[in-house]
């Protein structure tokens, strides 16, 4: 595709990192911009980046599902997110620089958070750019209100010695590890391919993912009571060129292997 500079807006979280890795190993330069390294995209010029050759639009308010589902940030989702929007996509109708936008499973009419993610995609649709769809991507991330359960479980196991679970851990998801999504994401750009679910397809409970878990460190899982959050979407835009090569066992022991390096580093 001929691209020699990708700007990549938001490339310090746990996907945006994982993808400047894999394009840098691939030769293709990355310019990151994102919060966390003092570029405030809401309030910065993207003027600067105009020349770029392809732009990643991964930044966004988002955590896992205990910050999507905490009143009090559902009005800095829908700000946050609208602002977003209108910035970059008039960056991106003023340049017509190709893009992707990442969007989500959760884009749906139910949540804030869905609503302005359905606002991402129909801009991008608009603007003739590329939309992949996220299903439950993880990876190692340091604990916090944005953090993922997986990591939040590994890190339950190692600390407390056990896994306590809010809900009885039936809800389903469709976890994709990190790398596999970021590699899918760069052949989606390289094959013009305009709108894609990243995810195998294949549900997995919260219970089943506390238990391999669990088995793993040798902790018992003990279950909560409480119904989890669980609405049954299947993907829609498959793409079967796309490869899964990690198996959440995998996943998990990588995280594992993370955590106590994070463990080890906190207490020394």
């Amino acid at each position: 595709m001929g691209i020699k500079t990708n700007l990549v807006l938001g490339g310090s979280g746990t996907i945006g990192s994982a993808l400047c890795n894999h394009l840098e190993k691939k030769g293709e330069k990355v310019v990151n911009l994102d919060l966390k390294t003092g570029f405030d995209i809401r309030f910065h010029s993207l003027e600067p980046f105009k020349k770029v050759d392809y732009v990643w639009f991964l930044a966004w308010e988002v955590g896992g599902a205990k910050f999507l589902t905490k009143d009090s940030n559902l009005i800095n989702i829908i700000h946050n997110n609208t602002i977003l929007c209108e910035k970059v996509f008039s960056f991106l109708n003023d340049t017509h620089i190709p893009f992707m936008f990442t969007s989500s499973q959760l884009a749906t009419t139910e949540t804030p958070y869905g609503i302005t993610k359905l606002l991402g995609e129909k801009w991008t649709q608009i603007l003739n750019g590329q939309t992949v769809r996220f299903w439950n991507v993880y990876g190692w991330e340091e604990p916090g209100e944005r953090s993922h359960v997986i990591p939040d479980l590994i890190l339950q196991a190692l600390t407390k010695k056990s896994i306590y679970l809010m809900t009885n851990g039936q809800e389903e998801r469709q976890f994709i590890y990190m790398d596999d999504c970021v590699e899918n994401m760069v052949l989606v750009r390289n094959n013009n391919i305009k709108k894609t679910d990243i995810t195998t397809g294949i549900w997995i409970s919260i219970e089943k993912i506390a238990q391999i878990i669990g088995k793993a460190l040798n902790v018992p899982v003990i279950l909560g009571e409480n119904k989890g959050y669980f609405k049954a979407v299947d993907p829609i835009y498959i793409n079967p060129n796309c490869q899964y090569e990690t198996t959440i066992e995998q996943g998990i022991f990588k995280i594992i292997e993370n955590a106590k390096l994070y463990l080890n580093k906190l207490n020394n």
